[in-house]
């Protein structure tokens, strides 16, 4: 193709979207529900909040002539945490707006007051949405950002462009250059005819040409003229002061390799972005009249406050299911749950009652009176909506609100009433978690999670899943702060034979160790429990704080745990087969060292077969990719099978970018119709794991001279990383309906395109 080079491996990929719940929306050609949050751990200044005020006035005019007069920022919201001072008079209450849902993130989780590279996190779908922008605290307050990578609202607008749109760059960092077919040495930028310099980053001497690629040696940079006779595209340079524009089908450079070019079939950036929901079609036609400046709202963030709304009708007493959610909602109460947070229990069946007002959690104290209230007996029927509406009396305990609040709702029942509270529900502000356990769990109930953005689980009737587990303990803070939320080291299960042993290892990395605590559930009789540090401190059952009503063996490691692998060691003493599980958790021990987590999920919450699944796990530490480790995608299906699906972070098939830290793969193995629950299991090992100081999706740094030698740019080197010990985790990847399977599934998936081939 005279257009792009195709690939050398071929490989199934699919289409589909994934839907990431933006709350902001594009009505009368402005902007409206952009949230700006700021992390937890930047210190109070009110300076940041002038400068965020700045940067999307700034912004605005050049979005709206980029867009060709099609959009603006019409309003703002800035999400204060609640580690800043409260002031009634400037900040209001926030509804549904948390952290996590944020278009910008202002965070600076290693402490290091760098101003840092502007980036998009991102899967790199062409015309799809992205997640947030990054912006540290120091790229806003310091004003040498703006020499390093020009205006603040260029910036943004480049940003926005690949968060809103799914656009991407017109540079190639790694491959500046290429071969025009007149045989000239040109340079990656858009249009062709940027005009500029070759110059070595010595800048002492011209380009040398390396005479295995016949382009100039790594050392050479393309300066552009600060003054172009040419309109520069945004996604090429923003550094360059010009009118705000992007490359059209009459400036598009089809001949080079980039981002662009790859990731959206050569397609020029106005010709994705005019056919996004925001204007296809006609919507959101020119204005005649230029816009209003933004109005921003300052909002602060509140403690958590959760109810746990719990399932105790009749079905519950099936498959053991009663304690099992007992077993997960005591290790949610003990580990899970942040410090500072507000919690309440209620059960429904028939009717409903509240087992708890709502608690603070100030200690263990508050943690072990919430558990003694969980429900342990199950008979009656299944009323949801009784559920919440008591919910929302437990809610309304702190302030007489229920905007912000969350609830955990579990059920296992149908319930043929269940739509008539999904309005006042949707009213009322509440993010409504779902856990749908077994495989008779009301088809509806995803349906609260999916009008308030909360999430969705499944669990099967499987005693060595642990999905329940994994599943609570998934429901974590959306507060934005990593240091203080729990990371779920380890899950595993076991079915064990009398006198036979349920063993392994867990690595403890550097990066965790604070309130680590192993805890061991049992189906039958309490077993014999061995625990063993890496120096080789061995722990037993005395040791332990063991639960014998919920069968549950808690070993809590004192103080910081020892970095290194543990290992544990379980004997079945009872006379027949015996299911066994293992859930690690712990925090993070340095409050600018963040731990390595997993997110993700899948690229739909319902598909209809033969519809393939993109599956997609973001493994991070703080604004760090994390590339080369092991990553599996655990499906659990309907008829209670698993599959297990290697996922892959190569940018080849349904992963669309190498070393990113994002591990994708492909699901189309489907045996049934019902819920598929998923979670991830990582591993890293030492020496081979690494993070990514520079993540893709980054602003360009402007190209200099500087005292007669010429400054290296961020983007040449994106690829620094810094090693990291060996380490596990596992999260939930969330649950999906699926929809038409045939009684024997076949193949009708066609190959993949090819996207790497050179020559």
């Amino acid at each position: 193709s005279s257009k792009g080079m195709l690939s050398s491996v071929l490989l199934l990929c699919s289409t589909v979207s994934v839907t990431l719940g933006s709350p902001v929306q594009l009505i009368n050609n402005g902007y409206r529900g952009v949230v700006v949050a700021i992390n937890p751990r930047v210190p109070e200044n009110p300076e940041l909040i002038d400068k965020i005020k700045e940067m999307f006035t700034e912004a605005s005019p050049y979005l709206f002539t980029a867009t060709k007069k099609r959009a603006f920022f019409q309003d703002v919201k800035i999400l204060i945490p609640t580690t800043w001072k409260e002031n009634n008079s400037l900040y209001r209450k926030p509804g549904t707006e948390t952290y996590f849902k944020a278009s910008v993130l202002v965070a600076d989780p290693f402490c290091d007051n760098s101003i840092g590279t502007p980036y998009t996190s991102t899967l790199g779908k062409c015309g799809e949405e992205g997640e947030h922008v990054h912006l540290t605290p120091a790229y806003l307050l310091n004003d040498q950002a703006l020499e390093m990578y020009g205006p603040r609202g260029r910036v943004l607008l480049y940003s926005w462009a690949v968060l809103r749109w799914g656009v991407f760059s017109e540079l190639n960092s790694q491959e500046p250059f290429y071969m025009h077919d007149t045989g000239e040495i040109e340079a990656v930028r858009c249009p062709e005819h940027i005009s500029g310099t070759l110059k070595n980053r010595d800048g002492d001497r011209h380009c040398e040409i390396d005479p295995s690629t016949l382009l100039p040696t790594k050392n050479c940079v393309f300066i552009p003229d600060s003054e172009q006779n040419t309109n520069v595209s945004i996604m090429y340079q923003p550094t360059i002061a010009q009118e705000a524009t992007f490359c059209d089908e009459n400036t598009h450079n089809f001949w080079v390799q980039n981002a662009q070019n790859k990731l959206c079939d050569y397609r020029s950036v106005w010709d994705v972005i005019s056919q996004t929901p925001d204007f296809k079609g006609g919507n959101n036609a020119p204005m005649t009249a230029d816009p209003p400046s933004p109005t921003f709202t300052l909002l602060r963030a509140r403690q958590r406050v959760v109810c746990l709304v719990l399932d105790t009708s009749g079905s519950m007493t099936q498959s053991d299911r009663i304690n099992r959610l007992r077993q997960a909602a005591m290790i949610f109460l003990d580990q899970i749950v942040e410090q500072g947070s507000r919690v309440g229990i209620v059960e429904f069946k028939n009717y409903a009652r509240i087992l708890k007002g709502l608690v603070l959690i100030d200690g263990q104290a508050a943690r072990t009176q919430l558990a003694s209230a969980l429900p342990s007996a199950a008979d009656g029927g299944t009323k949801i909506c009784s559920g919440i509406q008591k919910a929302f009396e437990v809610l309304r305990q702190d302030d007489g609100d229920t905007a912000g609040d969350e609830i955990i709702l579990l059920t296992d029942g149908e319930d043929s009433s269940v739509g008539s509270c999904l309005e006042e529900v949707k009213r009322s502000g509440v993010h409504v978690h779902t856990i749908a356990l077994g495989p008779s769990a009301d088809p509806r109930l995803e349906e609260f999670a999916k009008e308030t953005g909360g999430t969705r689980f499944s669990a099967s009737d499987k005693l060595d899943s642990n999905e329940l587990i994994i599943s609570f303990g998934s429901i974590t803070s959306q507060s934005g702060d990593d240091i203080t939320s729990a990371v779920q080291l380890l899950s595993k299960g076991s079915r064990t034979d009398p006198g036979s042993q349920f063993q392994g290892e867990v690595p403890v990395d550097p990066t965790v160790g604070n309130d680590t605590v192993l805890t061991f559930t049992w189906e039958h009789a309490q077993p014999d429990i061995t625990v063993r540090s890496p120096s080789g401190g061995s722990y037993k059952n005395n040791d332990m704080e063991i639960h014998s009503g919920e069968k549950i063996v808690l070993f809590k490691i004192p103080g910081i745990a020892q970095s290194g692998t543990w290992s544990y060691e379980v004997v079945n003493t009872h006379s027949s087969p015996q299911t066994f599980t293992l859930q690690v958790t712990s925090r993070a021990i340095d409050e600018c060292v963040p731990p390595v987590i997993v997110t993700g999920g899948m690229s739909e919450t319902e598909v209809t077969y033969p519809q393939p699944l993109v599956i997609s796990a973001q493994l991070s530490q703080g604004a760090r990719p994390v590339i080369n480790a092991d990553v599996k995608a655990v499906v659990d299906l309907s008829d209670k099978n698993t599959v297990k699906l290697d996922l892959f972070d190569g940018g080849i098939g349904a992963d669309k970018k190498k070393n990113d830290g994002i591990y994708s793969g492909l699901f189309y193995n489907y045996r049934a119709n019902g819920r598929y629950g998923l979670k991830f299991e990582v591993q890293g090992v030492e020496g081979k794991v690494e993070t990514r100081l520079y993540p893709d999706n980054s602003v360009p740094e402007r190209p200099r001279q500087s005292s007669g030698r010429m400054r290296r740019s961020a983007p040449s080197l994106r690829q620094t990383s810094t090693a990291l010990g060996s380490f596990s985790r596992t999260a939930s990847g969330g649950t999906v309906t699926v929809k038409g399977v045939p009684a024997v599934p076949r193949d009708d998936f066609p190959p993949g395109k090819v996207t790497d081939l050179t020559a």
